[in-house]
Parts: C-alpha cells; sequence; structure tokens
C-alpha cells in the first residue's frame, strides 16, 4: 500500500485532459471517479505540485497515510507540544519531595536524622529516591546510629515521605572516666556557687579570670591530693560587658511579618511560568534558589521564598532615639542569655549626640553561668619511674 497518497479534487477541466496529462507524466493514480464539472482521484503528494500548477482549481481533499499524520502534527504542533511540555512537568513534579513527616517524641533524634537526609539528598524540593537507593540510605543511617537508632522506615506517599523512627534504648552507666575541673568561661565576679562533687577553691564574692579553676576535680585533705574525680557543680557570677549603640533620628525600620510564601516556578529560556505560590509584592526579601536543572530537559523548575515585611519611616526627637538606643543595647545583651541569666544592672557612660544620630555607651552587669569543663591533664611519668 502506497502510504504518501493524497486525495484531490480538480474543477472545471475535462477527463480526457487529465487523464492524458496523467499518462505522459507517468503520474501514479488509483480511485479516479468523474462527478458532473469535477474529478476526484488520489496520486503521490510529490506530483500534487504540478497538477495544482496545470490546474488551478485543484485542491486537497484529505492526506492519506502518512501524510495524513503529518499534516495532523503540522496543524496542531502547538497543542502537541503543549501537551508533551504539560507531561514532562508533571512527571518531574510527581518525582519531587514537597513534604518530610519524621514520626518520633524523640525532638533531639528528629533533629539528627534530619541532618543525615539533607546529607543524602532526602529534602524539600529534591528529586524522589528509588527503593534501591532508599535500602542503602536507611542501612548507612542505622550503622552510624547504632547507639540511637533501632529502626528507620522511609514510605513514600505520593510526593511526601513519611519517616518513622524507632529509637533504640540503653541503660548505660554514665561515663565518669573522663576526669575535669571546673573552670571559668570568662573574667567574673562569683555570686553563687554549689559543689556536688570535687573541692572548691573559690568563694561567694571572689572575683575570677577566665580559665581560672573553680571547683577542682581533685580530693584535697590536709593539703594533699587523696583522689581525682569528675568535678560537679553550678557556678553563676556578675560578667561586664560594654556596649555602643547609634541610632539615627530619621530611619525607616523594617518589620518581618513572619509570612513566608515559596513561589514555585519553570523557567523557559527566561520566561516564568509559576506552578504554586505566586504573589507580587515589592515588601520582601526575596531569595531565588534551583530546585531542577537538568541537561536533557529545556527548562528549569525554580524555588522564590518571600519573606514579607511591611516598614515604617521613624522620626524620632532626641528623647525617643535615647530611649530606642537602650532598647537596642539591652536586646544586644538578653539575645545571648538562656532562660536564667539576666540583666542585673546598667549605667550609661556616655552619650554624644549629632545632628542626624545619638549615640550611647553602657556599662552591663549581668548574671550568668560561667562554669566550664576542663580535663585535668597528668604529667607525663620519666623513664624509670
Amino acid at each position: 500500500m502506497n502510504t504518501s497518497l493524497i486525495q484531490i479534487k480538480i474543477k472545471n477541466e475535462k477527463y480526457e485532459s487529465i487523464i492524458k496529462t496523467l499518462i505522459s507524466k507517468s503520474i501514479y493514480y488509483q480511485d479516479l471517479v468523474v462527478k458532473e464539472n469535477e474529478i476526484l482521484l488520489k496520486i503521490n503528494k510529490e506530483d500534487y505540485k504540478y497538477l495544482s500548477h496545470k490546474y488551478k482549481e485543484t485542491v486537497i481533499l484529505k492526506y492519506l497515510g502518512i501524510n495524513r499524520f503529518l499534516a495532523f502534527i503540522k496543524k496542531h504542533y502547538i497543542l502537541l507540544l503543549s501537551f508533551i511540555f504539560t507531561y514532562i512537568v508533571l512527571l518531574v513534579l510527581s518525582n519531587i519531595i514537597f513534604n518530610i513527616e519524621i514520626i518520633s517524641n524523640n525532638t533531639e533524634l528528629k533533629r539528627v536524622i534530619t541532618l543525615y537526609l539533607e546529607d543524602y539528598d532526602i529534602k524539600k524540593y529534591k528529586f524522589m529516591k528509588s527503593n534501591k537507593e532508599l535500602d542503602k540510605i536507611k542501612k548507612k543511617i542505622l550503622e552510624e546510629n547504632k547507639n540511637t537508632l533501632e529502626w528507620i522506615e522511609i514510605e513514600r506517599l505520593g510526593t511526601s515521605y513519611v519517616i518513622n523512627l524507632t529509637e533504640r534504648v540503653i541503660n548505660e552507666i554514665p561515663n565518669e572516666d573522663t576526669l575535669t575541673d571546673i573552670v571559668a568561661k570568662k573574667d567574673a565576679l562569683i555570686t553563687y556557687i554549689v559543689t556536688k562533687q570535687g573541692t572548691t577553691l573559690k568563694e561567694v564574692n571572689e572575683i575570677v579570670k577566665k580559665d581560672e579553676i573553680i571547683i577542682t576535680g581533685n580530693i584535697i585533705k590536709n593539703e594533699d591530693i587523696v583522689d581525682t574525680v569528675k568535678a560537679k557543680g553550678e557556678v553563676y557570677g556578675e560578667v561586664w560587658y560594654t556596649v555602643t549603640t547609634t541610632v539615627p533620628y530619621n530611619h525607616v525600620e523594617y518589620m518581618s511579618t513572619g509570612e513566608k510564601i515559596n513561589h514555585i516556578y519553570i523557567d523557559l529560556f527566561g520566561k516564568k511560568i509559576t506552578l504554586m505560590g505566586k504573589y507580587d509584592t515589592k515588601e520582601s526579601l526575596n531569595e531565588t534558589s534551583v530546585l531542577i536543572d537538568k541537561p536533557y530537559l529545556f527548562f528549569k523548575v525554580m524555588k522564590e521564598e518571600k519573606n514579607l515585611y511591611k516598614y515604617v519611616q521613624k522620626n524620632l526627637t532626641e528623647d525617643e532615639a535615647y530611649e530606642e538606643a537602650l532598647k537596642r543595647s539591652d536586646k544586644s545583651i538578653t539575645d545571648k542569655l538562656n532562660k536564667d541569666e539576666y540583666i542585673i544592672d546598667k549605667k550609661v557612660l556616655k552619650i554624644n549626640k549629632y545632628s542626624s544620630k545619638i549615640e550611647l555607651e553602657i556599662f552591663y552587669k549581668v548574671y550568668e553561668n560561667i562554669a566550664s569543663e576542663k580535663e585535668i591533664t597528668f604529667p607525663e611519668p620519666e623513664e624509670g619511674e
């Protein structure tokens, strides 16, 4: 069967003239039908050009075989390309991780396993792993966490991973092998001290320098060391800071709204095609990262993280700028403190007022935990001892 045929119609031409042309030019034809003032026949597509040039009222009625398929492609190529592109995008997106849920009551274990999973590229907006890869990853995680993890199961649910952790319970005896002193983290005035194990060398209201021993692991009797243990205790002290803060009278404050929007889009030759999370605003701090960029794809999948904020124009008086400087200075201290630590007292040492800003130098007394462990080292025995 000839697969390159087309069916044509020639109008207002004599049958004998057409037959003569077909024979003289050795044009293959079939299914010739005469209807009043028109003639229908099937010919090869290559011969159509000659006949249409010779007979002006020659038109193609339909394509046959492969020509029909090619004509359909030519007519609907945009639709077909869109379908193929959509299929590729859906195929790619269906194999991207959009959510990870780790099931465990142990917060620290969840944090550690999250870091391990990220090392193996199991995190949001990365490609799903094959079952073979998952088995290898589970085996490695178990090997590297054999003291804390009994079992790990990674289950794929659509575009999500659900990770079930079984914690290993080991009744361990605390390690007392390391012999330590408790030393001062920084220069301070001791305000509170409790010794649970070891020998106290310092007292309340005594000033200590950084790395000076406060509680030693050496057990001392009659000025002789009779034993050495791991020193235990709590030491808090008054620590001193000087902070310099500058506040302009007129400035813009950017205040985060706490709202975050993830805009996922396809970068197709520089054009953005949104997949999810489109949000147009000028009041956001944006971070853009590449989710998918493969050499065999003609597009990239991008993530634009929008951290929304609002901004306020501040026009402060001298007094207001002074209060703002105090507030910022306090925050610079409290941000570094734990729950049981606090500012004891503060004093403004210096105020510099300029035409556009105010500058404060403030001295702080802060109640802090100043205890730090330091291993006790012993001198190497000399030869012969």
